[in-house]
C-alpha cells in the first residue's frame, strides 16, 4: 500500500509575499493609516493656503471669501475622513475583527 502524500501548502507568505495581502482586512490595515496621513497633508495644506490668502487679502471681499470658503471646506473634509475612520473602528468592534490602531 502506498502511503497517502500530505498535501504542501504553496502559497504562503515566506514563498510567496503577495500571499501577506490574501484578505480585504490586511490590505486596508496597511491603507488606512496611509490614507489618514495623505488627509492630514492635503488639510494642513489647505488650511495654510487659506490662511496664505486671507493675510495677502488686502481688504478685498473676493479674496476674503476664498480664504473663509477654502478654510470650511479644509475643515469639513477633516472632520469627513475622522468620521469615516471613527466609522470604520466602531464596525470593526461591532463585527469583531482586528484593526491596526492608528
Amino acid at each position: 500500500m502506498l502511503p497517502t502524500p500530505t498535501p504542501i501548502n504553496f502559497i504562503n507568505p515566506t514563498n510567496f509575499p503577495a500571499a501577506r495581502f490574501a484578505d480585504i482586512g490586511t490590505i486596508m490595515n496597511i491603507l488606512n493609516p496611509v490614507i489618514m496621513l495623505i488627509a492630514a497633508f492635503i488639510f494642513g495644506a489647505m488650511f495654510i493656503s487659506a490662511g496664505f490668502t486671507y493675510l495677502t487679502a488686502g481688504g478685498d471681499p473676493e479674496k476674503v471669501s476664498k480664504a473663509q470658503s477654502t478654510a470650511t471646506w479644509a475643515s469639513m473634509g477633516i472632520l469627513i475622513i475622522f468620521v469615516a475612520y471613527l466609522i470604520v473602528r466602531l464596525v470593526s468592534f461591532i463585527i469583531g475583527i482586528t484593526v491596526v490602531p492608528f
